[in-house]
């Protein structure tokens, strides 16, 4: 393997990695908190807290 090829693949991997980290970072920002049928605890919380 040349220095030129290990250049483009170590490119190739990050730029794979900071986008999938761009796009787990705004998948989350457009649903915060807990979403629907997530096995989300919080309405035991809410509930034990009213007690």
């Amino acid at each position: 393997m040349n220095a030129t090829f290990q250049t483009v693949t170590a490119l190739v991997i990050v730029g794979i990695a900071a986008t999938w980290l761009v796009w787990r970072a705004w998948s989350k920002r457009k649903k915060p908190g807990c979403g629907d049928n997530c096995a989300c605890p919080a309405d035991e919380f809410k509930k034990r807290l009213k007690r």
